[in-house]
């Protein structure tokens, strides 16, 4: 796997950066999905715990909420599956978006 990994970071000028940025930065997005799940699930009173996981998804998160609020009210199981769906999807987006503006461009390979 990691021999894998070693020939498609030569491949790119960024290298490794460009694979562990975007890595690390989905792996937090599904972190914090997790720990705000748990929180909901077993807390008798959870607060404002999903504001963790709408700070780590900022810009898109703005956005993707925005558009469930105009779905209008669901039943209770559901709004937050929307929410989960909404934020944690654009979290993976932008961490796409972030592997495509920093894998950097490609290295002609001298065989």
């Amino acid at each position: 796997m990691f021999a894998r990994l070693s020939a498609v970071a030569a491949r790119r000028s960024s290298g490794w950066f460009g694979i562990i940025l975007p890595g690390l930065y989905a792996g937090m997005v599904i972190a914090v999905t997790v720990m705000v799940a748990a929180v909901l699930m077993f807390a008798e009173d959870p607060g404002f715990i999903g504001i963790w996981l709408v700070f780590a998804t900022l810009p898109l998160s703005a956005v993707a909420l925005a558009l469930t609020e105009m779905a209008g009210e669901l039943p209770r199981p559901f709004d937050m599956a929307v929410f989960f769906v909404a934020t944690t999807g654009v979290g993976l987006v932008q961490a796409w978006v972030l592997r495509l503006l920093v894998r950097g461009r490609r290295v002609p390979v001298s065989r």
